[in-house]
């Protein structure tokens, strides 16, 4: 009785054993005598495919030969038990990951007539991207999704990233229960920053139907309507979606894809090729990083001159100082080529600096205002700064003429800078303005701020005000304020007979455009001769 029951207990230690630990035993030579059913469950060979060969059916080419030389050492040589991470490869070529005991089964003549290994799965530990990259080897036509949690910064920052952490776990686990019927994926891999991937094998090569489409939308929909519960709480998650079906750089064309849906505040893109693409812009950069250093060094970044008019007398009262490169070829360049690649290269304050001195050279040589295009990097930067203040104070004749005009492409980072700066060569007689007023972080608030002498309209609203009601209502707004504030206007993009006749009926004080004038690298010193003021 005692017997059988012992019998009993040992079957259910086996049954334990067989249901969570990957079982194998050799002989001494190496090959296989025995797989338990977990061993062939997650190997995917079954066990005749597996009796008598060796362990190296399933061995992956990453291992080098290195940890095998060492636990063949430990458990024939040192006939000591090996341990240790493995990374193997299943039938139909995916890796799996296992935790690795190995010892040497031993006899009464110390002859070693067996070797056992107990493995344990530990797949789901690994890194979701070391696993995902694995997967991607191995799929001959991949479909690779990738979904971020949107706004997941906030959500770490508001929640900490422990409960964060929890939540993430808890999407992942259900996330494939938000798939369409018809978009099937066999499992999540969790990466970084709240991204989840699925990947799965189509029939067809690089391949995206209208129907993957729907199905993904209809994915992305279903997330967004559902709730995700934990413990008493629950929670709303909307998710940024990015896909591609070419196998070259598929992880990085989606990932690159999350990165542009977010930069560009879209939820859902197809991201094919979007590698190669950046790998071309990226060489464009570089050949223009190098374009702007040669020039810098040849003295080739000029400054190009534009009118600016009195919109009642038709006289040129001031000037815009626009910067400009000249190739080696002769051509001229406009900014939109090279200034803004030159933050990157850190090339841009040496770039506003070669404009100011070429600006404060062309003050000498005129009677006009002259306006210089100074951006909050350039007035925050302290070197750049410091020089700018010191051309004001050492320049107190020309002071008048100068007008700072700020370009508000760049978030403000110090308010304070910005105002102490203004407020210090004002004193002096300098002129502020604001440029594009009306649109991107130009408004009311800024000029509390900024108290500005002039305003210059951005160009979108006046470029069709001759046909769009909008935009001249907006403007004859704009106008009122600036006049009850005792501030000048300039429209900027005047660049036909009707837009200047309704800028001037508005009462505009100054225009600039291509009409009135276009960029030079000598002054203009003459009365526009057009139809307008003969």
């Amino acid at each position: 009785m005692a017997f059988n029951n012992e019998l009993l207990i040992l079957e259910q230690y086996k049954q334990l054993i067989d249901e969570n630990i990957i079982v194998s035993k050799t002989d001494p030579s190496g090959k296989i005598s025995f797989v338990n059913e977990k061993f062939c469950e997650i190997s995917g060979y079954t066990k005749d495919e597996l009796m008598g060969k060796t362990h190296c059916i399933v061995r992956h080419e990453d291992v080098g030969n290195e940890i095998f030389k060492d636990m063949w050492d430990t458990i024939k040589v040192k006939r000591a038990t090996w341990t240790g991470q493995i990374k193997n490869k299943r039938k139909d070529g995916s890796a799996y990951y296992v935790d690795a005991i190995v010892r040497p089964i031993i006899n009464e003549r110390d002859e070693i007539v067996e070797f056992i290994a107990l493995r344990y799965d530990v797949s789901l530990f690994i890194n979701g991207k070391r696993l995902l990259i694995d997967d991607l080897s191995n799929t001959a036509n991949p479909f690779l999704v990738m979904v971020q949690i949107e706004g997941y910064e906030n959500l770490e920052n508001f929640y900490g990233k422990e409960i964060t952490q929890i939540i993430e776990d808890k999407f992942a686990t259900h996330l494939l229960e938000y798939c369409p019927v018809g978009c099937v994926f066999p499992k999540v891999y969790k990466l970084d920053n709240g991204i989840f991937a699925l990947l799965k094998n189509q029939e067809t090569k690089s391949v995206l139907t209208e129907s993957q489409t729907m199905q993904l939308h209809k994915f992305q929909q279903n997330i967004k309507d559902g709730v995700l519960s934990f413990g008493t709480y629950e929670y709303d998650l909307n998710v940024i979606m990015s896909f591609g079906c070419k196998k070259e750089n598929i992880y990085e064309d989606v990932l690159i894809g999350l990165r542009k849906a977010q930069n560009t505040k879209k939820d859902f893109i197809f991201a094919d090729n979007f590698t190669q693409i950046e790998k071309t812009l990226a060489q464009k950069n570089l050949q223009t990083i190098n374009l702007i250093k040669k020039s810098l060094h040849a003295h080739k970044i000029l400054s190009f001159f534009q009118p600016i008019v009195n919109s009642v007398t038709g006289e040129i009262e001031k000037y815009e100082s626009l910067v400009r490169l000249e190739k080696d070829d002769g051509k001229i360049l406009s900014p939109f080529f090279f200034l803004d690649i030159s933050k990157n290269g850190k090339y841009y304050h040496q770039i506003t600096e070669v404009v100011i001195n070429n600006s404060f050279d062309m003050l000498r040589q005129t009677n006009k205002e002259i306006s210089i295009n100074l951006s909050t990097l350039d007035i925050e930067d302290a070197e750049l700064r410091n020089k700018l203040i010191s051309l004001v104070t050492t320049n107190m004749d020309i002071a008048p003429k100068i007008v700072f005009e700020l370009l508000e492409d760049e978030e403000v980072t110090d308010f304070d800078i910005i105002k102490d700066f203004i407020s210090l060569v004002k004193m002096f007689g300098v002129q502020i303005a604001i440029d594009d007023f009306g649109a991107g972080h130009s408004n009311f608030e800024r000029l509390l701020s900024f108290q500005p002498d002039i305003l210059k309209l951005d160009g979108s609203l006046i470029k069709d005000i001759h046909t769009n009601k909008y935009s001249r209502n907006v403007v004859e707004t704009i106008k009122l304020f600036a006049d009850k504030e005792n501030i000048k206007t300039v429209a900027e993009f005047v660049h036909c007979k009707e837009v200047h006749d309704v800028v001037k009926e508005i009462g505009i004080d100054f225009m600039q455009g291509f009409y009135l004038g276009e960029p030079q690298a000598t002054l203009a010193e003459e009365i526009l001769n057009i139809e307008d003021y003969k």
